[in-house]
């Protein structure tokens, strides 16, 4: 018992602000520890949080470390109650709907991607059902409040993190949240905001995407170009809602900084959402540079006493923004650099694991580097007046720390000149999509496919769309490539 009073003072004092984050302070610090007075399964599930949230450790160290059993023992016994409690029907939907997000939080730390997809897809449907319940009048009034001003926040959020797979969920959440009055302007109106703003694009961008990859040719609609131009207005409100706040709030720097990123990176989605091309990212290195300086200001406000970032957070952070950069810049200096501060991230975001990211962003950029050179050599072979690129770009090596920027900086001097201009069309790589060659994972890897490609059973498949010149007319078409992942460098 000694153990767990320890992990609930844990949580409280560091573990609550952390995840949630500043502005989620009353949900996580006050509203949880409150009902998990009364429902053992959340009290279980909070210091489960709390133990693996002070030892983030891997698997293979977590067994031998206290901690870890504790929180799997906890863990365990929460879902037991909850299991208990569902045959005997007894599950309030409201204390349902808190344990679902603590057991997520749970899986997300341990590294069960697999289990907290379902639990967000089981949260979704408990939010339903309580918006259900609110609409019949059997919830009360705080129970309303919470869930439309903390809890479809927090899961938009998410939804934005890992948007590959909760699109479907969150076409169901898309309208809870509502534009911010003048009147109500606060950060955590402007955060919710952005974040919709942020799901909304990435719906425009996978519209946009069906129908730039058609068989017929880049095409977009009209009504898609008409919702481009209303995002954008919407996004520019909210930035002139957003610079009258910050005006008279100086001294929040983290915040100021996390929103000026965010808010560069949308500014760019929105663009080129329409466009086929991927030079088109060139246009926007100074919104890039941008990204990439208001990063480092929000990960250096966001540093625990011992100068470590917390292992995991719920909250809109810089993880999303330089993993978009680290993708779609092309600026030698900015994108390692951007891979640099993805390391700096917290180290789990939402779904995903930072080190996973930063794995996947080296692996195309280093893809995109070295096809371009291959494809500038080939081209010099025809015409020596071509310069070709320097064999020397590398990716940045995991050894690489904070401190390693100037490093960074240096090795992108050399070729900053040459290689920001020379990555051509055809070395731009885009629409990536991780498949699984089991059958009936995907649609695109037919048999015929993986023959034509050689693709082995065994390993992930990396499947992306470039723009290719036809030789004669000299014409673009954009083409569907397939790589294993073993082999991406």
């Amino acid at each position: 018992m000694w153990r767990e009073r320890r992990a609930f003072a844990y949580y409280y004092q560091n573990a609550a602000s952390a995840v949630g984050g500043e502005l989620d302070m009353d949900f996580w610090q006050r509203l949880v520890p409150r009902v998990c007075q009364s429902e053992p399964a959340v009290w279980d599930a909070l210091i489960s949080i709390s133990a693996l949230f002070e030892s983030p450790e891997t698997i293979s160290v977590a067994r031998k470390n206290q901690n870890h059993r504790d929180a799997l023992e906890w863990y365990s016994r929460a879902l037991s109650q909850v299991r208990q409690q569902i045959a005997r029907g007894a599950v309030d939907t409201f204390v349902g709907l808190i344990s679902c997000m603590l057991f997520l939080c749970i899986e997300a730390l341990r590294g069960g991607v697999e289990e907290a997809i379902q639990l967000y897809g089981q949260g979704v449907q408990l939010i339903l059902a309580l918006r259900a319940q609110i609409a019949a009048g059997w919830a009360t009034a705080t129970e309303a409040a919470v869930l439309d001003e903390t809890i479809i926040p927090i899961f938009i959020r998410l939804g934005l993190i890992g948007f590959s797979f909760s699109q479907p969920k969150l076409a169901l959440l898309r309208e809870a949240a509502s534009t911010p009055k003048r009147a109500d302007i606060s950060w955590r109106s402007l955060r919710n905001e952005i974040a919709r703003l942020g799901v909304e694009t990435q719906f425009l961008q996978h519209a946009c995407e069906e129908h730039l990859l058609s068989a017929d040719g880049p095409y977009v609609p009209k009504e898609l170009l008409d919702l481009q131009n209303n995002l954008s207005l919407e996004l520019s409100n909210w930035y002139t809602a957003f610079s009258s706040l910050k005006s008279s709030q100086v001294n929040d720097t983290g915040t100021i900084a996390l929103f000026t990123a965010t808010y560069e990176a949308l500014y760019i989605m929105l663009n080129i959402s329409t466009s086929s091309s991927e030079v088109i990212t060139d246009q926007f290195l100074p919104n890039f540079q941008t990204i990439v300086d208001q990063s480092r200001i929000a990960l250096d406000a966001s540093l625990r006493c011992d100068g470590t970032q917390p292992p995991i957070t719920f909250d809109i952070n810089p993880g999303v923004v330089l993993w978009f950069t680290c993708l779609r810049c092309r600026e030698p200096s900015i994108r390692r650099e951007a891979i640099a501060l993805l390391r700096r991230s917290p180290r789990v975001q939402g779904f995903h694991s930072s080190s996973s990211a930063v794995i996947f962003g080296e692996r195309i950029m280093h893809f995109e580097e070295v096809k371009s050179i291959a494809i500038t050599q080939y081209s010099a072979t025809i015409d020596p007046s071509i310069p070709t690129i320097p064999i020397s770009v590398r990716p940045i090596s995991s050894s690489q720390s904070r401190d390693s920027s100037s490093n960074l900086q240096g090795e992108a001097s050399r070729i900053r000149c040459s290689l920001a201009d020379q990555i051509p069309e055809e070395a731009r790589i885009g629409h990536f999509t991780v498949l699984q060659p089991e059958v009936g994972s995907s649609a695109s890897l037919t048999p015929e496919v993986i023959a034509k490609w050689n693709l082995p059973r065994d390993q992930p498949i990396l499947s992306f769309w470039r723009n290719e010149r036809h030789p004669v007319d000299q014409s673009w078409r954009m083409v569907c490539e397939y790589v294993p992942m073993g082999v991406v460098p």
